[in-house]
């Protein structure tokens, strides 16, 4: 890296970090308290080619970037054909349930087929992508076109928890498998839920018709996913910015992240409350419920956490984040009523089983 490049270089510190989770699908308006304001970008930013500039080229200016491919947002999406992906998928015959409701994963030319036997007749289909980092999870689908050419997926039914180092049914899924051609393997989704999926877990998503080109698509999320398209910043050699994150109100920043974690007006009124575990799942839900977020000025999801690095890399356990407003040297803040000096985050944010069997740190900051 040349020196003048070095100067350019954005240093991530702990009270802002420029790059944030990722982006999403819609332009809406929503409300959250008193504050209202338009969801940016929208989901043409997914399709459009105009204006992207090549991935790699950001690690020649930006420190941020040498780690990032190590990141559960850089890895959320893989090919099924992936040697990390069929090392688990390997695996799936070592699951009592899996065997007993007949369904094996059989890889042939590195690529996995899911075959299940259990009316008698041997059925079968093509597992194409892995959704997941494997930090927490990894499930499968299958591509297929509908009627009318558009892009349908069917969710595998058995999906990899770190957890447990290994395999149960799909959160979401049913007990009982449907009795339908494809049930054993798993639900089902139309186009619109099939894109939603995959604009979650992409940084480029062409579409023509309703049709996925999956061939074309960019897997992850990626700087520009973030940042939007960096063209025209590269060939001015750094001249032509993007100051949201500079700029975004903590409300604005939060929904940014909130657009793939999950918005409070995504899920039903009466499941917002403090005794639901399934809301650690969807981070940005109950942290804008926290004191910690209504009452600060600055409070958003960069406050704690670098999304350019990996969590294994990030301090996000220790209690620096809490003191940047708790502490003696701020007395309009009480410090822990418990007398406790450390380890904030096991009485106020603890992990919590939400889906089974996987555990999301609850982001309702609050007094237990």
């Amino acid at each position: 890296m040349t020196e003048r490049a070095r100067q350019r270089v954005v240093t991530p510190g702990r009270s802002f970090l420029a790059l944030n989770l990722a982006l999403v699908i819609s332009l809406t308006l929503f409300r959250w308290g008193s504050v209202s304001f338009s969801v940016a970008p929208p989901v043409d930013l997914l399709q459009a080619s105009n204006g992207r500039a090549d991935e790699r080229t950001c690690i020649n200016c930006h420190v941020q970037a040498e780690q990032f491919h190590a990141t559960g947002h850089a890895q959320a999406l893989s090919r099924a054909s992936s040697p990390d992906s069929l090392k688990l998928l390997a695996r799936l015959g070592d699951s009592d349930q899996a065997r007993d409701e007949g369904t094996i994963v059989d890889i042939r030319f590195d690529i996995p087929h899911a075959r299940n036997s259990s009316d008698g007749s041997a059925s079968e289909v093509t597992l194409d992508w892995c959704f997941g980092s494997g930090r927490h999870a990894r499930t499968w689908v299958t591509t297929l076109g509908d009627s009318q050419g558009a892009t349908d997926l069917n969710e595998f039914r058995w999906t990899w928890y770190r957890e447990v180092n290994g395999f149960d049914v799909t959160p979401g899924q049913p007990d009982k498998h449907f009795d339908t051609h494809l049930g054993p393997f798993g639900v089902l989704y139309d186009h619109p839920k099939a894109r939603r999926c995959f604009a979650c877990h992409t940084s480029h998503l062409p579409i023509d018709d309703g049709r996925l080109r999956l061939e074309d698509v960019e897997t992850g999320v990626n700087c520009q996913r973030c940042h939007g398209p960096r063209a025209d910043h590269i060939a001015s050699d750094g001249e032509i910015r993007d100051d949201f994150w500079k700029t975004a109100s903590p409300a604005e920043a939060v929904d940014r992240c909130a657009q793939c974690h999950r918005r409070p007006e995504e899920v039903e009124v009466d499941e917002i409350r403090a005794d639901n575990p399934e809301l650690a799942r969807f981070q940005p839900i109950g942290l804008v419920q926290s004191k910690c977020f209504t009452a600060s000025k600055n409070l958003t999801c960069t406050t704690c956490h670098d999304p350019h690095l990996p969590l294994e890399a990030q301090d996000s356990l220790g209690d620096w984040q809490c003191l940047q407003c708790h502490s003696t040297s701020q007395p309009e803040h009480r410090l822990c009523g418990a007398g406790q000096g450390d380890d904030c985050l096991q009485c106020h944010m603890p992990k919590v089983r939400s889906v089974d069997p996987i555990r999301f740190t609850d982001h309702w900051i609050r007094v237990r």
